[in-house]
């Protein structure tokens, strides 16, 4: 007599295996906050999807099925703007929100106009698939030396993870349809299988990716890159080269205010070019703050870019220095915190107005 695995246990396992990475996750970034929090709801997200797929039959579809799928949706598209963040690039929500809008109004009209689970799982394994290989892809492109372990965990768990769901929306559409969510099927019982090990999987890399970037940061100062931890403010260099002074927090405080200013909120380019920039620096990445790396990644100059041929990037700095200036001569002159970008580099320096340096507030105004 065939043995099927009972794949309703299969997700209550899955629960429990969710909410220990997002309860850890939720207490590393609450103790380091070089974890980004977008990681911790999104664990916390999929430990919900778990559980209002687990209760399927026993709460209203509006729960199970709609409210369920949209979690999982939202759970991937905070993970995918966490590490955005996490890379120093821009967070976008447009496109991912649209996709995620579009595929729940898709579950929505396949169960209550047509009822038909094979075309929502499949909905639902083009969306999360796409979300999932995107963030694998930004993760493991241009891994910065000395921190290849964590990138590739989590880059390849979620690469994995987005191609296992697109396996599956097209398999169950096209091959073996189901009649419900919890049919006693081989395929079913592995996806669940893999959910579980995938939140494992990527959430082991979260912890490891911010593991090594608070090596790299401590390196960084052993080496005297970064300031010790009390230097003489009133000596120019000190102050300059201070990036901790200036706690995360104030620094992306203040890059809200100046990219939401008028003066920049005109320019979306020097907008990119000053948040990869300060993410980078935060990050512990200030090495990729590079002519080629720029114009790659902010300017679209592609893989061959040749700064000697082409001088985008040092103009441009040189047009963010001067708004820079202009944001500070007018709508920043009371704020806390200072950004610049000292000529001959793209690495921005923070400080704080009242105790920066002449040399720091010259370039500022």
């Amino acid at each position: 007599m065939p043995v099927h695995l009972d794949t309703r246990t299969l997700v209550v396992v899955s629960i429990m295996v969710a909410l220990v990475p997002a309860l850890v996750g939720a207490l590393v970034w609450q103790t380091r906050r070089t974890y980004p929090g977008y990681w911790a709801l999104g664990n916390l997200l999929a430990a919900l999807t778990l559980l209002l797929f687990s209760l399927r039959g026993k709460v209203p579809d509006w729960m199970s099925i709609v409210l369920a799928n949209a979690s999982a949706l939202g759970g991937g598209i905070v993970f995918l703007q966490g590490i955005r963040r996490f890379r120093g690039l821009r967070v976008r929500w447009r496109l991912e929100s649209l996709l995620g809008v579009f595929a729940v109004a898709m579950v929505v009209y396949f169960r209550y106009v047509t009822n038909n689970i094979n075309v929502r799982v499949l909905v639902m394994g083009l969306a999360l698939g796409s979300i999932g290989i995107a963030a694998g892809i930004i993760l493991l492109k241009d891994i910065p030396r000395g921190r290849k372990l964590g990138f590739m965990i989590t880059g390849l768990s979620f690469i994995m993870g987005g191609a296992i769901n697109l396996f599956r929306g097209i398999y169950v559409f096209k091959f073996v349809p189901v009649k419900e969510l919890f049919d006693a099927s081989p395929s079913n019982a592995a996806f669940f299988l893999a959910a579980s090990l995938g939140i494992v999987c990527w959430s082991f890399g979260f912890i490891v990716l911010t593991a090594e970037r608070l090596e790299v940061d401590s390196k960084e100062v052993h080496n005297g890159r970064l300031a010790p931890a009390a230097p003489a403010l009133d000596e120019d260099t000190h102050a300059e080269h201070f990036p901790e002074a200036v706690s995360d927090a104030e620094v992306r405080q203040q890059l809200r205010r100046i990219v939401e200013s008028d003066i920049f909120r005109r320019s979306a380019q020097m907008e990119r070019f000053l948040t990869l920039a300060v993410e980078r620096a935060l990050s512990g990445r200030s090495e990729e703050l590079k002519e080629s790396s720029l114009g790659r990644d902010v300017f679209n100059r592609g893989e061959h870019y040749d700064p000697r041929i082409d001088s985008i990037v040092r103009v441009e700095a040189q047009r963010l220095r001067r708004k820079l200036r202009e944001y500070y001569e007018e709508q920043g002159r009371g704020d806390p915190v200072i950004i610049t970008l000292p000529p001959g580099g793209y690495v921005p320096v923070f400080a704080h107005q009242q105790r920066a340096s002449p040399r720091a507030r010259a370039q500022a105004l």
